[in-house]
């Protein structure tokens, strides 16, 4: 019994850690947002099928937004 907790929770932190890379997923329709130091937007990635890939750079500071965002 506590091998089976133990691999369920593993398998909860494996998705849950997928999760913060889910912008770069093929199944996730994902924009994500950039932001500067001050938190100004400074860049925006999105997914083609929103009409426009996006703009600007990418920085370390970053949301991530179901769907498109423009």
């Amino acid at each position: 019994m506590h091998r089976f907790k133990l691999i369920v929770l593993g398998t909860l932190l494996a998705m849950s850690a997928g999760a913060g890379a889910a912008s770069s997923s093929a199944g996730c329709f994902c924009s994500v947002v950039y932001y500067d130091a001050a938190g100004t937007v400074v860049g925006i990635r999105q997914p083609a099928a929103c009409g426009d890939p996006g703009w600007g750079v990418v920085t370390n500071k970053s949301k991530v937004y179901a769907g498109c965002v423009m």
